[in-house]
């Protein structure tokens, strides 16, 4: 020990900013110069991850937490995503037992990811299996965790549980969710920052969502970033969860909430930016169901007419004649149903659009994916295109670019940073994409991260493919109006939704 009394504090730093996560935290604990070294170490935030591809679950998940945890951090939450074959109950509870009871810890089903490898760094797109009758074979590839872990100082996180009461199945306790969300945030911010910087959303899969997003948009402030999946297999660790009665609750999704910490003296602050990129054009007439028939729960047959004329649709000859007109072959065939969705409180009616992937037809009839479609309600066709998630991709790529930090330029012979102290940096990204999308339609597995990776280069970044990515951000007056009986959360079929993080310094 008193050889390392002698070591400067500069090669202490180089020492200790290359230790894994846990001997980092004993590190920490040695003494007073050493915790303050590791104080200094993170003193700002880091987004890490870790991919395993084993058949094991307890083989993925040491190897996806040992990679995540193989840099120093001192874990706020994580975020496990796993492939549908694997048990997500049993894997969040062995990550649980080996990341702490105190760090939030999310566990949730993945149909794909893509995370850098461990060893080219290089961004890859694994694409698990999303047949849930599908049968497992020991040549199948679609078992997997991917594990990512937050450190953001100058920021608090809660689990804030969105429920409804076991009498009343029907109707979501969405006044009490934003209670509790706006509870959290003053407790935290102060009353001067009511609402929270950002949250991600994962919803259950026996769940509609839609309705409920829609009033959720209505009454949380514009400027409060959401993203997630509305609708999945989860389970969650965290006190406001586990003391939830079941006998009398049931949890439809749970909000990982991310508030401002104004109570004590932050370093830095973190700011949340969110790109969407959509991939799916109208095409063809509007349509008004006549009658539906629901099978098995899971689809949906539907009789239809062409609005504004008296007889029945072909639907057989309509879909076919659409099918001459698409050019981007293979494509996804989908409709949007508009809605309205009534505020339990009385305000005015949110209009909001339902998608359901066209999936077969029987000459009068054809059939889609989900239920919740009603005779009477107006109807619109719509095909992914290519060129249109291209350039969606493109305009995110441009939103994100003002955050990149220029190239050092040279002064004196020498490389100097061109960038300003107090500039944005960017520390880590998000992408929840849908599961029709990466290469099974872009015919490469980059298309969808390139709004990160080309900005960001050798930043932490991971993404999974999911059932229904939604994202809302905020808008900017100069950049778009806004009708106030229109949703803002993007809830389209074919989407992906990109969350960059930055922070800067405040001092």
């Amino acid at each position: 020990m008193s050889n390392f009394c002698s070591v400067s504090d500069d090669i202490l730093t180089n020492i200790m900013s290359r230790l894994p996560a846990k001997p980092f935290a004993a590190a920490a604990c040695v003494n007073h110069l050493w915790n303050r070294i590791s104080d200094r170490i993170l003193s700002r935030p880091r987004l890490t991850s870790g991919l395993s591809l084993a058949e094991s679950p307890e083989i993925a998940v040491d190897e996806a937490l040992e990679m995540a945890l193989s840099k120093p951090i001192r874990p706020h939450f994580a975020i496990a995503f796993v492939g549908l074959h694997f048990p997500i109950e049993e894997i969040h509870n062995r990550i649980a037992s080996k990341i702490g009871a105190n760090t939030i810890l999310i566990t949730t089903a993945s149909l794909g990811t893509i995370d850098a490898d461990s060893i080219t760094n290089e961004l890859e797109e694994m694409k698990w299996e999303d047949d849930e009758d599908a049968v497992i074979t020991d040549d199948d590839m679609y078992l997997g965790v991917t594990m990512i872990i937050g450190f953001v100082p100058g920021l608090k996180i809660n689990v804030v549980p969105l429920l409804h009461t076991n009498t009343e199945p029907q109707v979501p306790m969405v006044d009490e969710f934003i209670s509790d969300v706006r509870d959290f945030t003053v407790l935290v911010a102060g009353n001067t920052n009511p609402e929270p910087v950002g949250i991600m959303l994962f919803g259950d899969h026996c769940r509609n969502l839609k309705p409920i997003l829609a009033e959720i948009d209505a009454k949380i402030s514009r400027e409060t970033v959401m993203i997630g999946d509305a609708h999945n297999y989860f389970v969650c660790t965290n006190a406001e969860v586990d003391n939830i009665d079941t006998t009398l609750y049931t949890v439809d999704a749970v909000a990982l909430v991310f508030a401002r910490d104004n109570l004590n003296n932050n370093e830095v602050e973190i700011k949340f930016h969110v790109g969407i990129s959509s991939g799916i054009i109208p095409i063809g007439p509007k349509i008004e169901i006549l009658d539906v028939l629901v099978h098995e729960g899971k689809t949906t047959w539907l009789f239809a007419r062409t609005q504004g004329e008296v007889w029945p649709l072909d639907a057989y000859n309509l879909i076919l004649s659409l099918h001459t007109l698409i050019i981007d072959k293979p494509y996804f065939l989908y409709i949007g149903v508009t809605k309205e969705a009534e505020p339990l409180d009385g305000g005015l009616s949110i209009k909001y659009t339902e998608f359901y992937e066209v999936i077969g037809t029987q000459q009068i009839m054809f059939s889609v994916v989900g239920t919740g479609i009603n005779p009477g309600d107006i109807c619109m066709f719509y095909h992914s295109d290519m060129d249109s998630a291209m350039g969606s991709s493109n305009d995110v790529y441009n939103r994100f670019h003002h955050l990149v930090e220029p190239p050092p330029r040279q002064a004196y012979g020498q490389l100097v940073s061109s960038s300003r102290s107090n500039r944005e940096k960017v520390f880590g990204g998000f992408m929840f994409a849908s599961s029709n999308r990466g290469d099974k339609h872009f015919g490469n597995s980059v298309t969808d991260c390139m709004p990160f990776y080309e900005n960001f280069p050798g930043v932490p970044f991971t993404g999974t493919f999911c059932f229904e990515p939604i994202g809302r951000s905020p808008v900017l007056e100069e950049e778009e109006e806004w009708q106030s009986d229109e949703n803002r959360f993007n809830m389209q079929a074919f989407n992906t939704i990109h969350l960059v993080m930055s922070y800067k310094k405040t001092a």
